[in-house]
Protein backbone atom coordinates (compact mmCIF):
# COMPACT_ATOMS: atom_id res chain seq x y z
CA UNK A 1 0.00 0.00 0.00
CA UNK A 2 1.54 3.58 -0.79
CA UNK A 3 2.01 5.86 2.04
CA UNK A 4 1.66 8.98 0.27
CA UNK A 5 -1.18 10.85 0.42
CA UNK A 6 -2.28 11.06 -2.79
CA UNK A 7 -4.35 14.56 -2.68
CA UNK A 8 -4.31 17.70 -0.15
CA UNK A 9 -5.06 16.97 3.48
CA UNK A 10 -8.63 18.34 4.31
CA UNK A 11 -9.95 16.89 1.75
CA UNK A 12 -14.22 15.74 2.20
CA UNK A 13 -14.47 12.16 1.03
CA UNK A 14 -17.50 10.00 0.19
CA UNK A 15 -16.66 6.33 0.46
CA UNK A 16 -18.68 4.11 -2.01
CA UNK A 17 -20.66 5.76 -5.07
CA UNK A 18 -24.15 3.74 -4.78
CA UNK A 19 -26.79 6.12 -4.37
CA UNK A 20 -26.69 6.99 -1.25
CA UNK A 21 -22.86 7.71 -1.54
CA UNK A 22 -23.55 10.23 -4.94
CA UNK A 23 -26.73 11.90 -2.93
CA UNK A 24 -24.44 12.57 0.00
CA UNK A 25 -21.88 13.84 -2.31
CA UNK A 26 -23.94 16.47 -4.33
CA UNK A 27 -25.09 17.82 -1.43
CA UNK A 28 -21.91 18.45 0.07
CA UNK A 29 -20.83 20.04 -3.31
CA UNK A 30 -24.10 21.87 -3.87
CA UNK A 31 -22.95 23.71 0.18
CA UNK A 32 -19.96 24.65 -1.54
CA UNK A 33 -17.38 21.70 -0.93
CA UNK A 34 -15.47 19.50 -3.37
CA UNK A 35 -15.94 16.15 -2.02
CA UNK A 36 -14.10 13.25 -3.38
CA UNK A 37 -15.62 10.05 -3.80
CA UNK A 38 -13.47 6.86 -3.62
CA UNK A 39 -15.23 3.50 -5.66
CA UNK A 40 -14.09 -0.04 -5.44
CA UNK A 41 -15.86 -0.91 -9.05
CA UNK A 42 -15.16 1.00 -12.43
CA UNK A 43 -18.57 2.33 -12.27
CA UNK A 44 -20.69 4.56 -10.19
CA UNK A 45 -24.17 3.13 -9.56
CA UNK A 46 -23.84 0.70 -7.06
CA UNK A 47 -26.72 -1.84 -7.16
CA UNK A 48 -28.87 0.56 -9.01
CA UNK A 49 -26.99 0.66 -12.74
CA UNK A 50 -27.25 -0.67 -15.64
CA UNK A 51 -24.55 -2.43 -18.58
CA UNK A 52 -24.77 -3.76 -22.13
CA UNK A 53 -26.19 -6.61 -22.54
CA UNK A 54 -22.95 -8.26 -24.51
CA UNK A 55 -25.26 -10.20 -27.06
CA UNK A 56 -27.74 -8.06 -27.87
CA UNK A 57 -28.80 -3.86 -28.69
CA UNK A 58 -29.61 -2.56 -25.14
CA UNK A 59 -28.54 -1.87 -21.54
CA UNK A 60 -29.96 -3.81 -18.71
CA UNK A 61 -30.67 -2.61 -15.27
CA UNK A 62 -28.43 -4.53 -12.54
CA UNK A 63 -31.88 -5.41 -10.92
CA UNK A 64 -35.33 -3.62 -12.16
CA UNK A 65 -36.33 -0.61 -10.09
CA UNK A 66 -40.04 0.35 -9.52
CA UNK A 67 -39.85 3.88 -7.57
CA UNK A 68 -42.98 5.46 -5.97
CA UNK A 69 -44.74 9.09 -5.57
CA UNK A 70 -43.74 8.54 -1.90
CA UNK A 71 -39.65 8.63 -3.27
CA UNK A 72 -39.58 12.41 -1.85
CA UNK A 73 -35.72 12.22 -1.77
CA UNK A 74 -35.27 9.82 -4.41
CA UNK A 75 -37.25 12.61 -6.67
CA UNK A 76 -35.57 15.50 -5.45
CA UNK A 77 -31.99 13.61 -6.29
CA UNK A 78 -34.00 13.17 -9.84
CA UNK A 79 -34.95 16.57 -9.83
CA UNK A 80 -31.76 18.11 -9.35
CA UNK A 81 -30.02 15.95 -11.76
CA UNK A 82 -32.55 17.06 -14.17
CA UNK A 83 -33.54 13.50 -14.87
CA UNK A 84 -36.89 13.01 -13.39
CA UNK A 85 -38.66 13.49 -17.01
CA UNK A 86 -36.81 9.93 -17.66
CA UNK A 87 -39.76 8.76 -15.85
CA UNK A 88 -42.98 7.09 -16.97
CA UNK A 89 -45.94 8.27 -14.55
CA UNK A 90 -49.29 7.40 -14.13
CA UNK A 91 -51.53 9.72 -13.45
CA UNK A 92 -53.84 7.82 -11.36
CA UNK A 93 -52.42 5.11 -8.81
CA UNK A 94 -53.26 1.21 -10.59
CA UNK A 95 -51.72 -1.80 -9.87
CA UNK A 96 -52.49 -4.58 -12.76
CA UNK A 97 -52.57 -8.32 -11.48
CA UNK A 98 -53.08 -11.93 -13.20
CA UNK A 99 -53.82 -15.43 -11.54
CA UNK A 100 -54.53 -18.73 -12.49
CA UNK A 101 -58.31 -18.17 -10.77
CA UNK A 102 -59.42 -14.50 -11.06
CA UNK A 103 -57.55 -14.08 -14.61
CA UNK A 104 -56.76 -10.40 -15.26
CA UNK A 105 -57.35 -7.86 -12.39
CA UNK A 106 -56.67 -4.05 -12.09
CA UNK A 107 -56.25 -2.17 -8.37
CA UNK A 108 -57.11 1.39 -9.11
CA UNK A 109 -57.57 4.10 -6.73
CA UNK A 110 -59.87 7.11 -7.83
CA UNK A 111 -58.89 10.53 -7.16
CA UNK A 112 -60.10 11.11 -3.74
CA UNK A 113 -58.02 11.65 -0.95
CA UNK A 114 -55.94 9.30 1.19
CA UNK A 115 -56.55 6.80 2.88
CA UNK A 116 -60.43 7.21 0.84
CA UNK A 117 -58.92 6.30 -2.28
CA UNK A 118 -57.32 3.55 -1.19
CA UNK A 119 -60.64 2.06 0.14
CA UNK A 120 -62.42 2.68 -2.88
CA UNK A 121 -59.69 1.16 -4.88
CA UNK A 122 -60.19 -2.29 -2.86
CA UNK A 123 -64.30 -1.67 -2.95
CA UNK A 124 -64.18 -2.09 -6.80
CA UNK A 125 -61.04 -5.15 -6.26
CA UNK A 126 -63.20 -7.87 -8.06
CA UNK A 127 -61.15 -10.78 -6.44
CA UNK A 128 -62.21 -9.68 -2.98
CA UNK A 129 -65.45 -10.27 -1.30
CA UNK A 130 -67.76 -7.63 0.51
CA UNK A 131 -66.28 -9.59 3.46
CA UNK A 132 -62.54 -9.68 1.93
CA UNK A 133 -63.06 -5.43 1.74
CA UNK A 134 -64.47 -5.15 4.75
CA UNK A 135 -60.97 -6.34 6.80
CA UNK A 136 -59.26 -3.73 5.34
CA UNK A 137 -60.58 -1.29 7.27
CA UNK A 138 -59.81 -2.51 10.26
CA UNK A 139 -56.59 -1.87 9.31
CA UNK A 140 -56.61 1.17 9.35
CA UNK A 141 -56.49 2.48 13.44
CA UNK A 142 -53.49 -0.08 13.34
CA UNK A 143 -51.39 2.08 10.23
CA UNK A 144 -52.58 5.14 12.94
CA UNK A 145 -51.80 4.29 15.84
CA UNK A 146 -49.78 1.39 15.85
CA UNK A 147 -46.20 2.54 17.19
CA UNK A 148 -43.57 0.77 14.76
CA UNK A 149 -41.18 0.08 17.51
CA UNK A 150 -44.13 -1.57 19.30
CA UNK A 151 -44.11 -3.55 16.18
CA UNK A 152 -40.16 -4.15 15.69
CA UNK A 153 -40.70 -8.06 17.14
CA UNK A 154 -43.44 -8.98 15.06
CA UNK A 155 -43.80 -10.60 11.51
CA UNK A 156 -46.04 -8.91 8.93
CA UNK A 157 -47.93 -12.34 9.14
CA UNK A 158 -48.80 -11.74 12.45
CA UNK A 159 -49.67 -8.44 12.49
CA UNK A 160 -51.75 -9.21 9.75
CA UNK A 161 -53.57 -11.91 11.66
CA UNK A 162 -53.83 -9.34 15.04
CA UNK A 163 -56.15 -7.34 13.11
CA UNK A 164 -57.80 -9.90 11.00
CA UNK A 165 -57.18 -9.16 7.69
CA UNK A 166 -58.76 -12.21 5.17
CA UNK A 167 -56.36 -14.78 3.60
CA UNK A 168 -57.59 -13.58 0.67
CA UNK A 169 -56.64 -10.22 0.98
CA UNK A 170 -53.22 -11.08 2.72
CA UNK A 171 -52.58 -13.53 -0.34
CA UNK A 172 -53.71 -10.67 -3.46
CA UNK A 173 -52.55 -7.65 -1.49
CA UNK A 174 -50.67 -7.47 1.35
CA UNK A 175 -48.41 -10.57 1.02
CA UNK A 176 -47.44 -9.10 -2.62
CA UNK A 177 -46.28 -5.42 -1.20
CA UNK A 178 -44.68 -6.42 1.64
CA UNK A 179 -42.38 -9.09 -0.56
CA UNK A 180 -41.88 -6.06 -3.26
CA UNK A 181 -41.19 -3.53 -0.78
CA UNK A 182 -39.16 -5.26 1.95
CA UNK A 183 -37.19 -8.04 -0.11
CA UNK A 184 -38.69 -10.53 2.70
CA UNK A 185 -41.98 -13.33 2.58
CA UNK A 186 -44.55 -11.99 5.20
CA UNK A 187 -43.46 -14.61 6.96
CA UNK A 188 -40.51 -13.32 8.30
CA UNK A 189 -40.65 -9.58 7.69
CA UNK A 190 -40.48 -7.12 9.82
CA UNK A 191 -44.24 -5.54 10.38
CA UNK A 192 -42.89 -2.28 11.85
CA UNK A 193 -41.13 -1.59 8.71
CA UNK A 194 -43.90 -2.76 6.73
CA UNK A 195 -46.52 -0.55 8.42
CA UNK A 196 -44.25 2.06 7.84
CA UNK A 197 -44.40 1.40 4.10
CA UNK A 198 -48.37 1.27 4.14
CA UNK A 199 -48.30 4.50 5.64
CA UNK A 200 -46.02 6.51 3.34
CA UNK A 201 -48.05 5.02 0.41
CA UNK A 202 -51.59 4.94 1.82
CA UNK A 203 -51.85 7.79 4.40
CA UNK A 204 -50.06 10.96 3.04
CA UNK A 205 -51.74 11.66 -0.51
CA UNK A 206 -53.23 9.65 -3.42
CA UNK A 207 -49.72 10.17 -5.42
CA UNK A 208 -47.91 8.49 -2.89
CA UNK A 209 -48.88 5.23 -4.65
CA UNK A 210 -48.60 5.72 -7.53
CA UNK A 211 -45.92 3.57 -9.53
CA UNK A 212 -43.04 5.43 -11.36
CA UNK A 213 -41.11 3.68 -14.12
CA UNK A 214 -37.30 4.27 -15.51
CA UNK A 215 -37.66 4.57 -19.29
CA UNK A 216 -33.87 5.02 -19.56
CA UNK A 217 -31.45 2.33 -17.95
CA UNK A 218 -30.61 3.38 -14.23
CA UNK A 219 -27.06 4.19 -15.19
CA UNK A 220 -28.67 7.01 -17.13
CA UNK A 221 -31.24 8.09 -14.36
CA UNK A 222 -28.85 8.37 -11.36
CA UNK A 223 -25.32 7.31 -11.85
CA UNK A 224 -24.51 9.18 -15.22
CA UNK A 225 -25.65 12.75 -14.38
CA UNK A 226 -24.86 12.63 -10.68
CA UNK A 227 -21.31 11.83 -11.69
CA UNK A 228 -21.60 14.53 -14.38
CA UNK A 229 -23.15 17.28 -11.26
CA UNK A 230 -20.47 16.43 -8.91
CA UNK A 231 -17.35 17.17 -11.21
CA UNK A 232 -19.14 19.98 -12.30
CA UNK A 233 -19.23 21.45 -9.44
CA UNK A 234 -15.50 20.77 -8.57
CA UNK A 235 -15.68 17.38 -6.34
CA UNK A 236 -14.43 14.35 -8.05
CA UNK A 237 -14.75 11.21 -8.17
CA UNK A 238 -11.65 8.13 -8.37
CA UNK A 239 -12.93 4.51 -9.64
CA UNK A 240 -11.48 1.14 -8.80
CA UNK A 241 -9.86 2.79 -5.48
CA UNK A 242 -11.25 -0.05 -2.77
CA UNK A 243 -10.66 1.08 1.07
CA UNK A 244 -8.55 -1.15 2.66
CA UNK A 245 -7.88 0.42 5.76
CA UNK A 246 -8.99 3.44 7.83
CA UNK A 247 -6.86 4.72 10.75
CA UNK A 248 -8.30 6.96 14.24
CA UNK A 249 -6.75 8.93 16.49
CA UNK A 250 -8.96 9.51 19.81
CA UNK A 251 -12.45 10.58 18.13
CA UNK A 252 -11.03 11.99 14.53
CA UNK A 253 -10.65 9.57 11.61
CA UNK A 254 -6.87 10.40 10.54
CA UNK A 255 -6.48 8.64 7.26
CA UNK A 256 -8.40 6.55 4.84
CA UNK A 257 -5.92 4.18 2.48
CA UNK A 258 -6.85 2.41 -0.65
CA UNK A 259 -5.61 0.67 -3.51
CA UNK A 260 -4.63 3.86 -4.71
CA UNK A 261 -3.05 5.34 -2.16
CA UNK A 262 -4.01 7.29 1.11
CA UNK A 263 -5.96 10.63 2.18
CA UNK A 264 -4.51 11.79 5.36
CA UNK A 265 -6.17 14.15 7.81
CA UNK A 266 -9.28 14.25 5.42
CA UNK A 267 -11.13 17.13 7.18
CA UNK A 268 -14.37 14.95 7.30
CA UNK A 269 -15.68 11.42 5.53
CA UNK A 270 -18.95 10.06 4.76
CA UNK A 271 -18.90 6.12 4.18
CA UNK A 272 -21.36 4.88 2.15
CA UNK A 273 -19.83 1.36 1.77
CA UNK A 274 -22.12 -1.82 2.29
CA UNK A 275 -22.50 -2.95 5.95
CA UNK A 276 -20.29 -6.21 5.50
CA UNK A 277 -17.56 -4.51 3.86
CA UNK A 278 -17.67 -1.79 6.50
CA UNK A 279 -17.72 -4.70 9.03
CA UNK A 280 -14.14 -6.07 7.51
CA UNK A 281 -12.34 -2.69 7.56
CA UNK A 282 -14.02 -2.18 11.38
CA UNK A 283 -14.66 -5.18 13.06
CA UNK A 284 -14.49 -3.90 16.89
CA UNK A 285 -16.69 -1.23 16.02
CA UNK A 286 -19.34 -3.40 13.97
CA UNK A 287 -19.20 -6.28 16.99
CA UNK A 288 -19.61 -3.68 19.29
CA UNK A 289 -22.70 -1.97 18.02
CA UNK A 290 -23.94 -5.92 16.44
CA UNK A 291 -23.70 -4.88 12.75
CA UNK A 292 -22.32 -8.44 11.73
CA UNK A 293 -25.83 -9.70 13.08
CA UNK A 294 -27.74 -7.98 10.49
CA UNK A 295 -28.23 -10.75 7.47
CA UNK A 296 -28.73 -10.09 3.84
CA UNK A 297 -31.51 -10.80 1.22
CA UNK A 298 -31.01 -12.15 -1.87
CA UNK A 299 -32.93 -10.71 -5.43
CA UNK A 300 -33.08 -12.54 -9.05
CA UNK A 301 -33.69 -11.35 -12.01
CA UNK A 302 -34.35 -12.50 -15.01
CA UNK A 303 -34.59 -10.73 -18.68
CA UNK A 304 -36.00 -12.47 -21.49
CA UNK A 305 -36.12 -11.34 -25.20
CA UNK A 306 -38.35 -12.96 -27.80
CA UNK A 307 -38.05 -12.83 -31.84
CA UNK A 308 -42.04 -11.69 -32.32
CA UNK A 309 -43.21 -8.69 -30.85
CA UNK A 310 -45.18 -9.39 -27.36
CA UNK A 311 -46.32 -6.77 -24.68
CA UNK A 312 -47.80 -7.00 -21.09
CA UNK A 313 -51.34 -5.11 -20.83
CA UNK A 314 -49.69 -2.79 -18.56
CA UNK A 315 -45.73 -1.78 -17.86
CA UNK A 316 -45.87 -4.13 -14.73
CA UNK A 317 -48.04 -7.00 -13.66
CA UNK A 318 -48.18 -8.84 -10.32
CA UNK A 319 -48.57 -12.46 -10.56
CA UNK A 320 -49.78 -13.34 -6.88
CA UNK A 321 -48.09 -17.00 -5.80
CA UNK A 322 -46.27 -17.49 -9.05
CA UNK A 323 -42.41 -17.59 -9.21
CA UNK A 324 -42.20 -14.37 -11.48
CA UNK A 325 -44.16 -12.14 -8.80
CA UNK A 326 -43.59 -9.09 -10.82
CA UNK A 327 -43.46 -9.40 -14.83
CA UNK A 328 -41.79 -5.54 -16.41
CA UNK A 329 -42.76 -5.17 -19.61
CA UNK A 330 -39.42 -3.63 -21.29
CA UNK A 331 -40.69 -2.39 -24.32
CA UNK A 332 -43.58 -0.38 -22.78
CA UNK A 333 -41.35 1.92 -20.76
CA UNK A 334 -38.49 2.11 -23.03
CA UNK A 335 -39.05 5.68 -24.68
CA UNK A 336 -34.81 5.93 -25.20
CA UNK A 337 -32.29 3.41 -25.90
CA UNK A 338 -29.01 4.99 -25.40
CA UNK A 339 -27.18 2.25 -27.26
CA UNK A 340 -29.60 2.81 -30.40
CA UNK A 341 -29.29 6.37 -30.03
CA UNK A 342 -32.36 7.65 -30.21
CA UNK A 343 -33.86 10.64 -29.16
CA UNK A 344 -35.94 11.27 -26.21
CA UNK A 345 -39.43 10.91 -26.58
CA UNK A 346 -39.47 8.58 -29.58
CA UNK A 347 -41.18 5.49 -28.96
CA UNK A 348 -39.12 2.09 -29.92
CA UNK A 349 -41.04 -0.13 -31.77
CA UNK A 350 -42.29 -3.71 -30.94
CA UNK A 351 -40.33 -5.54 -32.82
CA UNK A 352 -39.83 -8.25 -30.43
CA UNK A 353 -41.02 -8.94 -26.75
CA UNK A 354 -39.11 -7.78 -23.96
CA UNK A 355 -39.55 -9.10 -20.25
CA UNK A 356 -37.82 -8.86 -16.79
CA UNK A 357 -39.07 -10.56 -13.97
CA UNK A 358 -38.38 -9.81 -10.51
CA UNK A 359 -37.67 -12.40 -7.97
CA UNK A 360 -37.51 -10.83 -4.12
CA UNK A 361 -36.80 -12.78 -1.26
CA UNK A 362 -35.27 -15.31 -3.51
CA UNK A 363 -33.49 -17.59 -0.86
CA UNK A 364 -34.37 -20.24 -2.46
CA UNK A 365 -34.64 -19.46 -6.29
CA UNK A 366 -30.67 -17.79 -6.20
CA UNK A 367 -29.78 -21.24 -6.09
CA UNK A 368 -31.29 -22.27 -8.98
CA UNK A 369 -29.41 -22.52 -12.09
CA UNK A 370 -29.78 -20.02 -14.52
CA UNK A 371 -31.61 -22.19 -16.88
CA UNK A 372 -33.97 -23.47 -14.98
CA UNK A 373 -34.43 -19.70 -13.84
CA UNK A 374 -35.29 -18.95 -17.38
CA UNK A 375 -37.24 -21.97 -17.42
CA UNK A 376 -40.04 -21.28 -14.81
CA UNK A 377 -40.62 -17.33 -16.46
CA UNK A 378 -40.88 -18.50 -19.44
CA UNK A 379 -43.47 -20.43 -18.24
CA UNK A 380 -45.61 -17.55 -16.32
CA UNK A 381 -44.96 -15.41 -19.37
CA UNK A 382 -46.77 -18.06 -21.43
CA UNK A 383 -49.43 -17.96 -19.24
CA UNK A 384 -50.41 -14.54 -19.37
CA UNK A 385 -49.24 -14.55 -23.31
CA UNK A 386 -49.41 -18.05 -24.86
CA UNK A 387 -48.60 -17.48 -28.32
CA UNK A 388 -44.87 -17.41 -26.66
CA UNK A 389 -45.55 -21.18 -25.99
CA UNK A 390 -43.59 -22.56 -28.80
CA UNK A 391 -40.46 -20.02 -28.84
CA UNK A 392 -36.79 -19.87 -27.12
CA UNK A 393 -35.61 -16.68 -26.40
CA UNK A 394 -33.45 -15.41 -28.43
CA UNK A 395 -31.76 -13.59 -25.48
CA UNK A 396 -31.91 -14.64 -21.48
CA UNK A 397 -29.66 -12.74 -19.03
CA UNK A 398 -30.02 -14.26 -15.42
CA UNK A 399 -28.92 -11.28 -12.46
CA UNK A 400 -28.25 -13.11 -8.79
CA UNK A 401 -27.77 -10.76 -6.53
CA UNK A 402 -27.06 -12.85 -2.98
CA UNK A 403 -26.34 -10.09 -0.78
CA UNK A 404 -28.85 -7.41 -2.15
CA UNK A 405 -30.54 -5.84 0.93
CA UNK A 406 -30.67 -6.08 4.77
CA UNK A 407 -32.54 -8.45 5.27
CA UNK A 408 -35.64 -6.79 7.34
CA UNK A 409 -36.31 -9.80 9.80
CA UNK A 410 -38.34 -9.19 13.05
CA UNK A 411 -35.80 -7.52 15.70
CA UNK A 412 -33.52 -6.43 12.55
CA UNK A 413 -33.45 -2.59 12.94
CA UNK A 414 -31.89 -2.75 16.54
CA UNK A 415 -28.50 -3.80 14.31
CA UNK A 416 -29.00 -0.72 12.01
CA UNK A 417 -26.25 2.05 13.04
CA UNK A 418 -27.51 6.02 12.60
CA UNK A 419 -25.73 7.71 10.53
CA UNK A 420 -23.25 9.38 13.34
CA UNK A 421 -20.40 7.39 14.51
CA UNK A 422 -17.68 7.23 17.92
CA UNK A 423 -15.29 9.50 15.59
CA UNK A 424 -16.68 13.14 14.50
CA UNK A 425 -15.97 13.72 11.10
CA UNK A 426 -17.11 10.02 10.25
CA UNK A 427 -20.51 9.48 9.31
CA UNK A 428 -22.57 6.45 7.89
CA UNK A 429 -24.77 5.99 4.75
CA UNK A 430 -26.43 3.62 3.35
CA UNK A 431 -30.14 1.73 2.78
CA UNK A 432 -28.72 -0.41 5.41
CA UNK A 433 -28.27 2.16 8.01
CA UNK A 434 -31.28 3.39 10.83
CA UNK A 435 -33.42 5.27 8.09
CA UNK A 436 -36.68 3.44 9.28
CA UNK A 437 -37.13 2.27 5.75
CA UNK A 438 -36.26 -1.19 3.87
CA UNK A 439 -33.39 -1.25 1.57
CA UNK A 440 -35.12 1.11 -1.15
CA UNK A 441 -33.45 3.75 -3.27
CA UNK A 442 -35.67 6.34 -1.17
CA UNK A 443 -33.99 4.80 1.69
CA UNK A 444 -29.99 4.89 0.02
CA UNK A 445 -31.11 8.74 -0.91
CA UNK A 446 -32.64 9.70 2.85
CA UNK A 447 -29.59 8.20 4.30
CA UNK A 448 -27.34 10.26 1.78
CA UNK A 449 -28.80 13.49 2.56
CA UNK A 450 -28.50 12.89 6.64
CA UNK A 451 -24.85 11.76 6.53
CA UNK A 452 -24.24 14.85 4.96
CA UNK A 453 -26.16 17.15 6.77
CA UNK A 454 -24.64 16.07 10.01
CA UNK A 455 -21.22 16.67 8.04
CA UNK A 456 -22.09 20.29 7.13
CA UNK A 457 -23.17 20.86 10.80
CA UNK A 458 -20.03 19.47 11.84
CA UNK A 459 -18.14 21.78 9.40
CA UNK A 460 -20.40 24.92 10.03
CA UNK A 461 -19.40 24.38 13.97
CA UNK A 462 -15.24 24.18 13.07
CA UNK A 463 -15.62 28.30 11.65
Amino acid sequence: MRTQPVDDTGAVLVLGAGVAGLTAALRLADAGLRPVVLEAAKTAGGRARSHPDPGGHEELDNGPHLLMGAYTHTLQLLDRLGSRSQLLEVETPRFTFWDRVQGWQQLRCPDWPAPWHLLAALARFAPLTAGDKWTAVRLLPALLFDHATELEQQSVTQWLAAHRQSAALCQRLWYPLCLATLNEPAGSANAGLFATVLRRLFLTDRQAASPLWPVVPLSHLIAIPAQEAIRRAGGAIRYQCRVQQLTFAGQTLQAVHTSRGSWHAPRAVVSALPGAALARLLPDWAASCQLTALQTAPIVSVHLTYPVPATLPAPMVGLPGESSQWLLDRNRIAYRDPVEGLEPGRAVPYVDGRFSAVLSGAYRECHWPAAELVRVVHQDLVRLLPSLAPLVPTMARVSKMHHATFAPWPGSSRYRPGSRTPWQNFCLAGDWTATGLPATLEGAAQSGIDAAEKILDLLACER
